[in-house]
């Protein structure tokens, strides 16, 4: 998977009804169903839950476990392990289309898709769009979900997001604001989202004030500590600028925000004197 999507949300731990990929037991079913498929003569037991925890460690292996799956009257289950494996696998834009086109599938014998489901699947497509670099589809996969889901914390957060890449900053803020003033326990990828936005339009004491909030309650969170790096240079206080990104590199070296740290530093570095 792509970085700019890993960074922000780790494949969801609850899929497809409440399945849970953790345990055991799911370890269990992967080297049992693996077993089976080098076997070739047994017949296959399919699970979600074997599925969907291939995914992480083997995406591949889970890709064709779904595609079998699939040929062998699979629904909609092994069609979202699919999507969710291509993810995985880097193939954010076919994923994304596939988990559009579930999320839009009519009901199955008379048995509509749960809205929480819907919702669930279309925050995946929209994470998928903004990996492969394509906020409009993302926007329009959020707002598909919050028809069913119109609380959805997520949903608000990817749709922000979305707009925030279309360079719509004055909107995310609008949308943000409202989001934290209905529910100031809301994530810290919710408040880093709104200093962002607060940057992006000039309101730097505002957006100060907001990334403050959020590492007050995350204070290793790498993406906070880049996003106030970025503010206190703005405003003038290239040292804490430099201590907050060097704490990036420290605390997530391999990650995407550590490859943004690095070069904010190489570009104070050659000009020390950049507003």
């Amino acid at each position: 998977m792509k970085a700019v999507f890993s960074a922000r949300r780790s494949l969801p731990c609850v899929l497809a009804g409440a399945v849970v990929l953790a345990g055991a037991s799911s370890m269990e079913d992967v080297a049992q169903a693996r077993t089976q498929q080098a076997a070739g003569g047994k017949k296959q037991v399919w699970s979600v839950t074997t599925c969907m925890a291939m995914i992480g460690d083997d995406p591949y292996g889970a890709r064709d476990y779904a595609l079998d799956w699939q040929h062998n009257g699979g629904g909609r289950d092994a069609r979202h392990c699919h999507a969710l494996a291509l993810l995985e696998a880097g193939d954010e834009d076919t994923a994304a289309r596939e988990l559009d086109d579930l999320a839009h599938q009519p009901p199955q014998k008379g048995e509509a898709m749960p809205p929480v489901l819907r919702a669930t699947i279309e925050e995946e497509a929209a994470e998928a769009w903004l990996s492969a670099g394509v906020p409009a589809k993302a926007q329009t996969s959020a707002d598909f979900g919050l028809v069913a889901q119109p609380n959805d914390q997520a949903l608000q957060i990817a749709r922000a997001r979305s707009v925030l890449a279309q360079n719509r900053a004055d909107l995310a803020e609008q949308e943000l604001a409202a989001l934290v003033a209905r529910s100031p326990n809301a994530t810290t990828e919710a408040y880093v989202l709104l200093a962002e936005a607060e940057r992006k339009m000039g309101r730097l004491d505002l957006a100060m004030q907001h990334i403050t909030h959020a590492l007050t309650g995350a204070p290793e969170n790498a993406n906070a500590l880049l996003e106030r790096g970025i503010i206190r240079e703005r405003k003038g206080d290239a040292a804490g600028a430099q201590q907050d990104w060097q704490k990036v590199l420290d605390l997530s070296p391999d990650s995407h925000e550590a490859d943004l740290a690095r070069q904010d530093l190489a570009v104070m570095a050659a000009d020390p004197d950049s507003p």
